[in-house]
């Protein structure tokens, strides 16, 4: 059985002879002692290898704790870094897509600028090269205006000289033909004369034949 303090506090031995204590009952009484301190030196032993071990365990969740602790703060700092390197490629890219749209508007403004010069310069030359077919255009338009005139003049002055032309020669193209009893005379086929041509026109500037009246034709004729 275990012995508690108490017990050996209370502990009384019978005595025999001059008073002394029986060695037997002493001797037994030791060696539970013996027994129970033993258990407990055991128990003691096993109790602090438990502790030992629940201590090794407290430092290893310790430093399982720390090692967490430390990735946590190293994810976090890796995030940071990982979202601050992310910005400065977003910036670096805006900045690279900004520069190049700018490029890209400058060179269409310069090749705006050369599309405008080269219609300027085409203009210009189209403008040159119309000039003279504009100024030849005026000239013919007033050399028709001036042929319209003449060719007014050529023929009043043919309407006026036309009646006494047509008497004469109605005079002297009547048919003399025989009469029968009973036969009207029949007038022969009057063949036409030609006239005079009309005079042509004057040359104009530059040596240039003046060109044909229009609606008249040469060789006019009238009836004999």
């Amino acid at each position: 059985m275990a012995i508690s303090p108490m017990d050996i506090h209370l502990k009384e031995f019978g005595t025999v002879g001059s008073g002394g204590y029986d060695k037997e009952e002493v001797d037994a009484f030791l060696d539970v002692i013996a027994d129970d301190l033993e258990k407990l030196i055991t128990r003691n032993k096993q109790l602090e290898e438990a502790m030992a071990g629940m201590e090794r365990k407290v430092a290893q969740f310790d430093e399982t704790q720390k090692t967490l602790e430390t990735a946590l703060m190293n994810a976090q700092k890796s995030a940071g870094n990982i979202l601050q390197e992310a910005r400065s490629q977003a910036a670096a890219i805006i900045k690279r897509a900004q520069e190049r749209s700018d490029r890209i508007l400058e060179d269409l403004e310069r090749e705006k600028a050369r599309i405008l010069s080269s219609f300027s310069a085409i203009r210009e030359q189209i403008m040159q090269q119309i000039a003279p077919m504009r100024e030849l255009l005026l000239k013919s338009q007033s050399l028709l205006i001036e042929y319209e005139e003449y060719a007014t003049k050529a023929d009043l002055a043919a309407a006026a000289e036309s009646p006494e032309v047509s008497k004469e020669a109605a005079e002297e193209t009547k048919p003399v033909v025989e009469a029968k009893p009973d036969e009207e005379p029949k007038a022969e086929a009057v063949k036409p004369a030609a006239v005079e041509e009309a005079p042509e026109a004057p040359a104009e500037a530059g040596g240039e034949p003046a060109a044909e009246v229009p609606g008249e034709e040469k060789g006019k004729y009238v009836w004999e």
